[in-house]
């Protein structure tokens, strides 16, 4: 039930028009996905630690990244909406 209401949460972010929600929903989405992962596998099996850990470490760069990219757009135009960035040249 945890689960659904965090996914469901991360892709009404996801298709927000304001590109700060657009990013914590993709992290959001990459938390739910680790926590469906983590109760899928049993307490023995190291796998789904390991594809966990290593998910955690992706998604913190991609966030990262996106943050900068997002903070150096806001700096340029001023622009929060996403449609907005793209009449932009």
């Amino acid at each position: 039930m945890i689960l659904s209401v965090i996914f469901a949460a991360s892709i009404w972010l996801i298709l927000s028009r304001e590109w700060l929600r657009v990013i914590m929903g993709l992290s959001l989405l990459g938390h739910a996905t680790n926590l469906f992962l983590l109760s899928s596998g049993s307490e023995n099996d190291i796998l789904p630690q390991a594809l966990i850990l290593t998910a955690i470490v992706i998604g913190l760069a991609i966030q990262t990244v996106l943050l900068i990219f997002a903070y150096f757009a806001r700096q340029a135009q001023n622009i929060d909406d996403l449609d907005d960035m793209k009449e932009v040249e």
